[in-house]
C-alpha cells in the first residue's frame, strides 16, 4: 500500500512537471500577449518599453493561475466520478482496476495543481490577491462569494488529502465518512470556478460544470438506492444450496489439536475492495471499533456468513502480524453456487459482514526446504507462507501457474519476495508446468505445498509418490458435493432421536431438519465445520480433509460422508 501511494505521488509530480512545461511552451509559442485583456490594457497605456518584461512575467503567472485552476477542477471532477463508479460497481473486471488506479492518481494530481494555482495567484500582480484572501473566506471586497467558495474548497481538499494519506491508521468507518467531503468539495470548487476568474462568462465552462454535476448527482443517487444496509441481518436461503466450483478453502493435514467448529464469530467492516486481477476481488476486513483481531498463522482461512445465508471459506492472504485487518481474495465463478458472485456484486466498503475464524487446516511445518505450487486463485493460501519463509531466509521456490497473466492475482507482490525464486507460468504463454522436472529437482526433505484445482493436485500427488523423501501438503479449491448412496438411520446420541436419511439427501441435511443449529460450512467435505464423532456404526468417508488417523479415531464429516452400515450413532 505504501509503495503504491509513493508511486501515485511520484507520478503526480512528474505529470505536473510535464504539463507545466508544455503550458509554458504553448504560452510563449502561441498565445501571444494580446490573449490577456488585462495585459492588453496595460501595454496600451504603458509609457515605457522597459516595463514590458515585468508585464510579461506577470502575464505568465496570470496564465498559470488560470490554467492550473481549471485543471485542478477537471481532475477533481474526474476523481469524484471515478470513485462513484467504483462505489456503484459499474466498473468491473479490468475496467475496475483501471478506474481505481485513475481515481487514486487523479486525486493527488488535483491537490498538486491546486497548490500551483494558489502559488501563482499570489505571484500574479494582475490579480492583486494577498495571503489573507487565500485563508479567510468571504473577505475580498470584489466577488466575496467566489473567493469564499474557493477558500472553503481548499480546506476540504486539504482534509481529504490528509485523511487519505493517513488511511492506514484511521478507523475505516471514519475514513469513509470523511471521504464523503468530496461531494461538498466538488460543489464549492465548481461554484468558485464559475464565479471567479476570467472565464466566468464562458458557456463551455458552465456546460462542463453542469454536465459533471449531473453525472455525479446521478451516480450518487444510484449508489444510495443500490446500497445494501451495512448491518443487514443474514436471511436463511429458501432453497437447498446448489453447487459451486473453485473456492480456496481448507486442506489437509489437520493440526494435532484442531480449532473447534465453534471458533470465534466476528462482525467485521469491509474497509476496502480491490481488483487484483481479472475477476479476482480482494476484501480488507477491519474491526469496526479498532479492537485487535484474533491472530492467525500462514495457511489459515476464515468463513464468511453472507447476507443471503451462504457460508464460504477463503484463505487469509495478508500479513499475519497485522492485528487490525484481514485480507482475502475471491475469484468470481459465474456457474458456481452463488457465493463468489454475491461477494463480487454486493460487497462494498462500509458494509458489516459476519466472519467465523480464523481456522487453520493447512499449517506451515518446519522443513529444510519448501516447494510451493499454486494454481490460479490457489496462490492466496500460499502468500503468507512464502512471505514467512522468505523473511526467515529459508530455502524455497514458488511455481505459480494460471490460464492468463491478466487473471493471476498478486503477481507484483509475489515477485517482490524473491524474483529469482518465483516462476510465473501463464498457460497461454508457457503452457502447463513440467511437474516431472519441477518435483524431480526438489532437494531431499523438501516440504511440497500445493493448492489448486483437482487435476493439479492429483498430478502433484502422483509425482510426489515417487519421491518418498518429500512430504506433500495440499489444499483443494473445493470438495465434491454430497452424492447419493443407500438410505440409512442416524441416531443422535445426546437426544436419543433417530433420523431417517434418504438416499438422495446428505446426513447433514437430514439432521438439520430437526436440529437447525448443527454446525455447517462448505458442505463439500473440505472445511471441517461439520466434523462429528461416530460412536457406533461404520462411516463411508467421502471428504478430502480428514487424515487416516482421524478417520480411525471415529471422526466423520457429515456433509458428504455416509455409512457402510445401516445405522450410525453420532455424538450430537
Amino acid at each position: 500500500m505504501e509503495r503504491r501511494r509513493a508511486i501515485v505521488w511520484a507520478g503526480s509530480i512528474a505529470m505536473t512537471g510535464c504539463v507545466s512545461a508544455l503550458a509554458l511552451g504553448a504560452l510563449f509559442g502561441g498565445f501571444g500577449l494580446e490573449s490577456s485583456p488585462v495585459m492588453a490594457i496595460q501595454l496600451a497605456t504603458s509609457g515605457s518599453a522597459g516595463s514590458i518584461p515585468a508585464q510579461v512575467d506577470s502575464l505568465v503567472w496570470w496564465y498559470v493561475a488560470r490554467a492550473s485552476g481549471l485543471l485542478a477542477w477537471a481532475l477533481l471532477a474526474a476523481s469524484v466520478i471515478g470513485g462513484l463508479l467504483l462505489g456503484t460497481q459499474l466498473a468491473r473486471g479490468r475496467t475496475r482496476r483501471w478506474t481505481q488506479g485513475l481515481h487514486e492518481f487523479l486525486g493527488p494530481l488535483a491537490v498538486v495543481f491546486t497548490a500551483i494555482h494558489l502559488s501563482s495567484v499570489l505571484a500574479s500582480d494582475q490579480l492583486r490577491i494577498g495571503v489573507q484572501e487565500l485563508i479567510v473566506p468571504f473577505v475580498r471586497p470584489v466577488n466575496p462569494a467566489g473567493q469564499g467558495c474557493g477558500v472553503l474548497a481548499v480546506y476540504l481538499l486539504t482534509a481529504l488529502a490528509l485523511t487519505s494519506s493517513a488511511r492506514a491508521v484511521l478507523s475505516w468507518r471514519w475514513w469513509r465518512r470523511l471521504h464523503l467531503l468530496a461531494f461538498p468539495l466538488f460543489g464549492l470548487a465548481s461554484a468558485h470556478t464559475v464565479l471567479a476568474g476570467s472565464d466566468t462568462s464562458s458557456p463551455i465552462l458552465h456546460w462542463a460544470s453542469l454536465v459533471a454535476g449531473l453525472v455525479i448527482l446521478f451516480l450518487a443517487a444510484l449508489r444510495l438506492f443500490t446500497a445494501r444496509p451495512a448491518g443487514a441481518a443474514a436471511v436463511a436461503p429458501a432453497e437447498p444450496r446448489d453447487t459451486e466450483l473453485p473456492v480456496p478453502i481448507v486442506p489437509q493435514p489437520r493440526p494435532a489439536n484442531p480449532v473447534p467448529a465453534s471458533v470465534t464469530e466476528l462482525r467485521l467492516l469491509i474497509g476496502q475492495t480491490t481488483w487484483e486481477a481479472d475477476n479476482v476481488l480482494s476484501l480488507r476486513l477491519n474491526s469496526p471499533d479498532g479492537t485487535p483481531l484474533p491472530r492467525w498463522e500462514p495457511g489459515a482461512h476464515i468463513e464468511l456468513a453472507l447476507p443471503s445465508g451462504r457460508r464460504r471459506q477463503y484463505s487469509l492472504c495478508g500479513d499475519p502480524s497485522d492485528t487490525h485487518s484481514y485480507r482475502i481474495a475471491i475469484l468470481q465463478v459465474p456457474g458456481g453456487r452463488g457465493g463468489s458472485v454475491e461477494v463480487h456484486t454486493d460487497a462494498r466498503a462500509g458494509q458489516l459482514i459476519s466472519v467465523h475464524g480464523p481456522r487453520n487446516h493447512f499449517p506451515l511445518v518446519p522443513s529444510p526446504a519448501y516447494l510451493f505450487i499454486a494454481g490460479g486463485i490457489g496462490i492466496t493460501a500460499m502468500m503468507a507462507m512464502v512471505a514467512r519463509v522468505a523473511a526467515a531466509d529459508g530455502e524455497w521456490k514458488l511455481v505459480y501457474a494460471g490460464r492468463r497473466r491478466a487473471s493471476m492475482a498478486f503477481l507484483d507482490e509475489i515477485r517482490a519476495l524473491g524474483p529469482d525464486r518465483v516462476e510465473v507460468m501463464p498457460a497461454d504463454e508457457r503452457g502447463r508446468p513440467d511437474l516431472d522436472a519441477i518435483i524431480g529437482a526438489a532437494p531431499t526433505g523438501t516440504a511440497v505445498y500445493c493448492c489448486g484445482p483437482d487435476r493439479m493436485l492429483d498430478a502433484v500427488q502422483e509425482r510426489v509418490a515417487t519421491r518418498p523423501d518429500l512430504c506433500l501438503h495440499s489444499e483443494p479449491f473445493a470438495g465434491t458435493a454430497a452424492s447419493g448412496g443407500a438410505a440409512l438411520y442416524v441416531e443422535l446420541h445426546r437426544t436419543g432421536r433417530i433420523i431417517n436419511v434418504p438416499a438422495d439427501r446428505s446426513v447433514l441435511q437430514a439432521i438439520r431438519d430437526v436440529t437447525p443449529a448443527v454446525s455447517t460450512g462448505c458442505e463439500q467435505g473440505v472445511c471441517g465445520a461439520c466434523r462429528s464423532e461416530v460412536l457406533a456404526g461404520e462411516p463411508d468417508h467421502r471428504d478430502k480433509l480428514l487424515s487416516s488417523a482421524e478417520r480411525a479415531a471415529g471422526v466423520m464429516l457429515i456433509c458428504v460422508s455416509r455409512a457402510r452400515s445401516e445405522r450410525l450413532t453420532l455424538d450430537l
